[in-house]
């Protein structure tokens, strides 16, 4: 399994923008594509950065999603929300 994670910083304010952003664009449309195993917008309990957190069957199924229209759509407006971000590719062990 190919899993990445995004640690978002947020423009400051828009932090409820993010999460429904995620939940009413982002996730819906992530979850139909080939390979996807899951999502998840973690809100940090303290100060700090969101983690955006996606998993595919493997990297080129991940791959064939950023490069799709609807991912050209649906990134800005999450990418918006952002000051920053850091991305971090891993592969499951075993």
């Amino acid at each position: 399994m190919f899993v990445l994670h995004v640690d978002m910083q947020t423009k400051p304010g828009s932090e409820h923008a993010l999460e429904k952003t995620f939940l009413e664009i982002f996730r819906p449309a992530i979850s139909r594509q080939d390979g996807f195993r899951g999502v998840e917008l973690l809100r940090p309990s303290e100060k700090g950065d969101y983690r955006l957190s996606i998993a595919f069957d493997e990297r080129s199924l991940q791959k064939k999603w950023v490069a799709s229209d609807l991912h050209q759509e649906v990134w800005p407006q999450m990418e918006a929300l952002c000051g920053s971000y850091a991305v971090k590719y891993y592969n499951s062990v075993g």
